[in-house]
């Protein structure tokens, strides 16, 4: 079953004395799929689910570059560029991935122009999103950072319109920012009638007016 689903989301279909090397592996939220720094072991290919991508800082926290659906796969920068492991790929939630190992693309599926071609197209889109990415971290204001971020999320939120503010460093991290400069920006909401704090919660009143302040920006 899950190899009818990979055919319908990639396009694409694995020959079936190659099906017994494939896995299925399933990533609960919070887990790390891959970690920055480590030996890539194949190629994972996103079924279900939805998944981040960050960058560690200097400072030692994360910078997030995006979050990706299907389809998307993990492991061909590295695959292609023979290097470790360059982003972290962290589960937004539980996630459900067909893994290929590394024996399998390099004996067989590096000369399947198919296979090839799918991985191709998927470079050119992480191409252009970090390309995007990068213009947003640099350009946007904090208040189009954390709208965007809020926006980019929701879709696939439990909370939906609350934030736990105990959360705040690690969102802070994640669009580049302090959690001082997001506090400022989380008053100015609230003098505005945009969001409304609740102890250790914030609650988001007017989404729309969150869409408004995201100036259309994503991270996928």
């Amino acid at each position: 079953m899950q190899f009818e689903t990979f055919t319908q989301i990639y396009g694409y279909t694995f020959q079936r004395e190659f099906k017994k090397n494939v896995e299925i592996r399933r990533y609960d939220s919070n887990d790390y799929i891959l970690k920055v720094g480590e030996a890539i072991a194949g190629l994972y290919f996103l079924l279900e689910g939805k998944y981040y991508v960050s960058s560690p800082e200097i400072t030692g926290k994360e910078l997030l570059l995006r979050y990706c659906q299907k389809p998307a796969i993990m492991g061909d920068v590295e695959i292609f560029q023979n290097c470790l492991v360059q982003s972290n790929c962290i589960a937004a939630e539980t996630c459900l991935l067909l893994f290929v190992p590394y024996a399998l693309y390099e004996q067989h599926l590096k000369h399947d122009s198919a296979f090839t071609q799918m991985l191709l197209q998927e470079l050119a889109y992480k191409l252009r999103t970090c390309t995007i990415s990068s213009r947003v971290n640099a350009l946007s204001s904090v208040s189009t950072r954390l709208a965007a971020y809020l926006c980019t999320i929701e879709s696939t939120s439990l909370f939906k319109q609350y934030i736990m503010t105990n959360t705040l460093d690690e969102v802070a991290s994640l669009i580049g920012t302090t959690k001082r400069h997001l506090n400022r920006v989380l008053k100015q909401w609230s003098d505005e009638g945009i969001i409304q704090r609740k102890e250790e919660m914030i609650q988001i009143i007017n989404w729309s007016k969150i869409e408004e302040i995201s100036e259309n920006v994503r991270f996928e």
